[in-house]
């Protein structure tokens, strides 16, 4: 039992991470002015759904925070006190100290712990907005803009699994509290009724249940246990059934009989009341009996469609195809050796369902960045009220899928540049105003696929980069001379660089020069590339530009003397071949292929690899964005599944290698960084 209640714990964690970062989301979506019942009712549930299971599974500190804040949104869904702003932050709050709890599993440093003691006084204390008019408030017109619940009564049965879970009987007496309910314990042959209590923990179960939360709420209560119980939910009827005395009282009677009716047997009891109801929903809305059973194979509705795998498992994956790739490459290499077309056929075949095995358990490890969006709008969420600024942050593309250790990897370079057009870009209200914009700034992020690669183009509509300030700074800082002339995109690249700020005023936000360089250099470290565009006045993009994937790249394997080295196969435009005769007339930089003139970039003579230079060597010419450049090598191999390895710490300052991976013989062949070989020799 110990296990099974570890195992709940540790679902607990995991489901309510996921509830508190959609809650966290909806939070700051929210306006206070337009605020709705549907989305009160949703936030009500999400609270009550964290309070109630993590205080069933000892979680007392989760329990502690949420309580009250329950009971003021309860008021809210009842009418009687207003949502306002503060009840909104006071909410985000709790949001971080849950985060901070379920990290920890409630042990909290002395800081923490101030600060949740804190949290909860000021739950407790908190003042709330009471409507004008609360006076004449109705206790059953409940909700905000005066929308009335829609009411349904639910024929509940449960029964517990041999050894499942001794505690089902703190969820039976929850799920009383959503409305009016008859409960109906039998334990043996003694049946009672609206009995809870730890004698119950063997009892199979029988409620009607009236309750305008609708079945998602039943649901949400036994969601944690829904594999250790049996669990059958039966809508009856629109109305509140137990309203009707009648009904109540003949339903009550029937106490010792009522485990032995089927269900169709009660349901005809209790129908012949259904024109007596209190029908608070719409009275032509007559929905069918909907039934759900957590057993029931044969139920459409019930199958799954997905499960939660841990990241570990995920990773261990990863290393296992990993392998299996550099095993396969392996394979091949004795095959061809062999000559035996037996063992040929098979490698070829082997590599076949090893590349289909390698894309799925690829596709597997890509999540959708949005995962991530809600931690990004809360930055700028509370940057603008630190600020005193107006900002609307939007979206687009969430779903976009990349690499999780990419979007991990991401989060310190888009704090920061969100952190900068926040501070940077976006100007108060009176500058805006005064420049004819609207009071509120505006920051766009969009997400999309551009063939094997991700773009993020995160945008602002402040007041662009000042150029002629950079340019003051550049000079006064000698990192450009007075003289000299440079481009918008020379300045521009100025920004990148260790320590230089161009805020006048330092504060905690930015101005300390530590941000964009940092920037720069953690997207070169998973091979994608920066760049900005800006418009005076106008605003501000910082465009990124990231491979979809780390781990397992299509590669061209080339030799330059009896050393091996890797190009990714997507940048590869052309191979051709280059006689010793082009050789002898190269005598700078350039060269023409197919009538342009295109930089060169020889690995022999760069790399300071000695030997005797074939009389004819391969080009490759290769791209990046808008740039193309042609690498020199002494053979092409042929494809390569490449499983990239990092080189490790000593090596990580080499300029122009992502990499290493290790060949079917055995030996290493570096990886070649392709972006940062164009980026640099394009300017040529």
């Amino acid at each position: 039992m110990a296990d099974s209640i570890d195992q709940l714990r540790v679902s607990f964690v995991e489901e309510t991470r996921d509830l508190i970062n959609e809650l966290e989301d909806v939070l700051l979506s929210l306006e206070v002015d337009s605020v709705d019942s549907e989305t009160i009712d949703h936030i009500f549930r999400s609270v009550h759904t964290i309070k109630g299971s993590g205080g069933m599974l000892g979680f007392d500190k989760v329990l502690e925070v949420t309580h009250d804040l329950e009971d003021i949104y309860d008021k809210v869904r009842a009418g009687s006190i207003i949502f306002t702003n503060d009840l909104k932050e006071i909410s985000l709050e709790t949001i971080d100290v849950l985060k901070t709890l379920l990290a920890n599993d409630e042990k909290l440093k002395d800081d923490d712990r101030i600060k949740f003691a804190n949290l909860c006084r000021r739950i407790e204390l908190f003042e709330i907005a009471v409507p004008e008019g609360a006076d004449n408030l109705q206790n059953d017109t409940v909700l905000i803009k005066n929308q009335k619940k829609k009411f349904a009564t639910f024929l509940i049965k449960i029964s517990n699994k041999p050894k499942a879970f001794e505690k089902l009987y703190l969820l039976v007496e929850e799920l009383s509290q959503l409305g009016d309910c008859l409960a109906f314990s039998k334990v043996g042959q003694l049946v009672n009724l609206n009995e809870f209590g730890e004698n119950k923990k063997d009892a199979d179960w029988i409620l009607f249940l009236s309750t305008g939360e609708g079945e998602l709420a039943i649901d949400e209560i036994f969601s944690l246990v829904i594999d250790s119980i049996s669990l059958r939910i039966t809508k009856i009827t629109d109305g509140n059934l137990l309203a009707v005395s009648q009904a109540n009282d003949l339903l009550v009677s029937a106490k010792n009989s009522i485990f032995k009716k089927s269900e169709e047997q009660l349901i005809e009891i209790i129908h012949q009341f259904s024109d007596q109801m209190i029908i608070e929903a719409d009275e032509t809305a007559k929905d069918r009996s909907q039934e759900k059973t957590s057993d029931d194979s044969s139920a459409t509705n019930n199958v799954i469609n997905s499960i939660r795998v841990s990241t570990e498992k995920i990773d261990q994956l990863m290393n296992l195809v990993s392998e299996m790739v550099t095993l396969q490459a392996r394979l091949n290499l004795l095959a061809e050796e062999s000559n035996n077309e037996d063992l040929i056929n098979v490698a070829e075949k082997y590599g076949s369902f090893s590349k289909q095995l390698r894309d799925n358990a690829f596709n597997i490890s890509l999540v959708p960045f949005g995962v991530t969006i809600t931690r990004y709008k809360r930055l700028v969420h509370d940057l603008s009220e630190q600020l005193n600024k107006k900002v609307e942050f939007l979206t687009e593309g969430e779903d976009t899928v990349l690499d999780k250790k990419i979007i991990e990897q991401l989060s310190d370079p888009i704090m920061h540049i969100l952190r900068n057009c926040v501070d940077h870009g976006i100007e108060n209200v009176e500058d805006r105003l005064k420049a004819n914009k609207p009071e509120a700034g505006k920051i766009l992020m969009k997400i999309f696929h551009q063939s094997n690669n991700v773009i993020i183009n995160i945008s602002d509509d402040g007041k662009g980069l000042d150029l002629k300030r950079i340019k003051e700074l550049g000079i006064e800082r000698k990192l450009i001379s007075a003289d000299q002339q440079v481009t918008d995109n020379e300045l521009i690249n100025l920004v990148f660089l260790p320590g230089f700020s161009s805020a006048k005023i330092i504060s905690n936000v930015s101005g300390r020069g530590v941000g964009l360089d940092v920037v720069k250099r953690n997207i070169s470290d998973i091979r994608g590339n920066i760049e900005i565009n800006t418009e005076e006045g106008k605003g501000t993009s910082f465009i990124i530009k990231l491979p979809l994937t780390l781990s397992i790249i299509d590669g061209l394997q080339v030799k330059i003397q009896n050393r091996d080295f890797i190009i990714p196969l997507i940048q590869v435009d052309k191979i051709l071949t280059l006689s010793s005769l082009e050789q002898e007339s190269m005598l700078s930089q350039v060269m023409t292929i197919e009538e342009n003139r295109v930089p060169y970039f020889d690995l022999r003579a760069d790399f300071e690899i000695e030997g005797e230079i074939p009389e004819r060597r391969e080009i490759v010419l290769v791209s990046y964005e808008n740039e193309k450049v042609a690498l020199i090598v002494d053979t092409v191999i042929g494809e390569n599944q490449t499983v990239l390895k990092s080189l490790g710490k000593h090596y990580k300052k080499q300029d122009f290698f992502a990499g290493g991976t290790i060949l079917g013989d055995g030996s290493v062949a570096l990886v070649i960084d392709v972006n940062k070989i164009v980026t640099e020799f394009s300017k040529k």
